[in-house]
Order: structure tokens, then sequence, then C-alpha cells
């Protein structure tokens, strides 16, 4: 197994749910709850919280000191150089898995999936698809990708858009002919259309009832049999887009250029 530094981005600012990796489930908040299913996994043994300067990330820093996590600081908004600052901060590690805070119900056992897959070839960078509109995992359970220091390096030296600052990965997807990349994908997408991610008030409404119901141990198939038995939780985020925030960055930026 490859040297792997699992970098989990998170933050208190978001405009559509403030303090949302901060809120409470389970007696506990999402991001240790978050944490505690990445420590499941067997390749990511090192873990460290990337968050912002900003004062009210103080909280963050807090929690992590309080379970014993790697705590790092840096751009509230060009995240991209977060990752490789926080990435230089731990030189001993080749390779960096991007998880991001709102997702407390990665799944372990893809953590450990997209790892092998990622060992097993001479990939610069694996993601879950090949872009928006091409998912085949629900929402929050395989938002995993790994890729290579030097990779990092060279995106963070190269990028420029607005977007692929905002979105650590973005330039791997834009530039496909630099990067060696593979996608680890489902044999359809007939389950990509669930939400179990925490972007809007909606979603944690969806994910508390998850965590509550569920043992912290168990796969997304067991989420999904309970949003099945429960779809009233499935038409409470029916509305919300996949991918809203990466939407919005394109959408800036189109106005922007104008």
């Amino acid at each position: 197994m490859p040297s792997i530094l699992c970098i989990i981005q998170a933050r208190m600012g978001s405009s559509r749910l403030p303090g949302k990796v901060l809120k409470e489930a389970g007696g506990m908040p999402l991001l240790e709850y978050e944490i505690r299913r990445v420590r499941l996994a067997k390749s990511a043994p090192k873990i460290v919280v990337a968050t912002s300067t900003n004062p009210e990330n103080d909280a963050i820093e807090d929690l992590c000191r309080r379970i014993g996590v790697d705590c790092f600081r840096g751009s509230e908004d060009d995240v991209l150089e977060r990752y490789y600052e926080c990435a230089r901060a731990y030189p001993e590690y080749s390779a960096i898995m991007r998880l991001t805070g709102d997702c407390p119900l990665i799944d372990p056992a893809m953590i450990d999936r997209f790892a092998d897959y990622f060992e097993k070839n001479t990939f610069d960078y694996v993601g879950p698809s090949a872009g928006p509109g091409k998912e085949t995992f629900p929402e929050g359970v395989a938002e995993i990708e790994i890729f290579t220091r030097g990779s990092l390096h060279r995106a963070a030296r190269d990028a420029k858009r607005p977007s692929e600052r905002e979105h650590v990965t973005l330039y791997f997807v834009h530039n496909p002919n630099l990067f060696r990349i593979g996608h680890v994908e489902l044999p359809d997408n007939s389950l990509a259309a669930y939400r179990l991610v925490v972007d809007n008030p909606e979603d944690f409404s969806v994910v508390k009832f998850l965590i509550e119901k569920s043992d912290i141990m168990d796969g997304y198939m067991k989420h999904i049999a309970l949003l099945r038995a429960h779809p009233e939780y499935i038409q409470k985020v029916a509305h919300i887009e996949r991918n809203e925030g990466l939407q919005k960055s394109y959408e800036k930026e189109r106005k922007e250029k104008l």
C-alpha cells in the first residue's frame, strides 16, 4: 500500500449551512463522526484536517485537538494552495487522499477500494467519476480522490482558473492529457441520485436521521436501505442539484469573464 496522507478539508464558513461540519448527530459533531469512519479504513492511517486561518475555524482546531487529529491551517479561498502547503508539512507521504468535511457518511470500504486501485496501477490521479453528470455512487459516500505528490505540486503551480483553486482537483479533470487518470465506478448509475452529503439544512436532517438509525460501521447500502424504507427523507432533498457548489463556481467564473 502506498504511503497515503489523508487530508480532510473543512471550514465553518459555508454559505448554505454555516458551521455544518460541527453540527451534531449521534451525540457528536459531524466532522468527528466522519473522522471515526475514516479511521475504520485500513488505507488512511494518517489523517489531517485542513482548515483556514480564519478565526471562526478555531472551533475546528479545538475539535481536532480533543480527538487527537492533526490540524493544518492555510488559505480560506485558495483551497488548492491549502492542500499543497499541508502536504509539504508531511513530506514522508508519497500520495494524498482528498476528502471533504461535508461527507460524514463516507464509506470506509470505498476508501480502501480506491486506495487499492491507486496502488495497483500507475495513476497520477484516481477519482469517483469522469466529471459532473457521470457519477455512479450516491453523493457523499465515495467523494474520494487520491493523487501523487508530484501531481499536486504541478496543479498548485499551474492552475489559474478560480474554480481550479477552489476545487482542488479540477485541474486534473480539466487536463486529462497531462495526467494518468483512473476512476472507480459502479456498474451503473442507478444509485447516483441519492444524497448522503451535507450542503443544506435539508441534507442535514437526512444525514442526522441516517446516523441515528445506523451503526458507525455500516456501509452505504445500509443507508440506502434506510432511505428506501423512509422515502419521505428522499423527498426532502429531491430538489437539490448535485455538485451545487461546483456549478456555482463555474457560473461565477463565467460572469467574471463577461
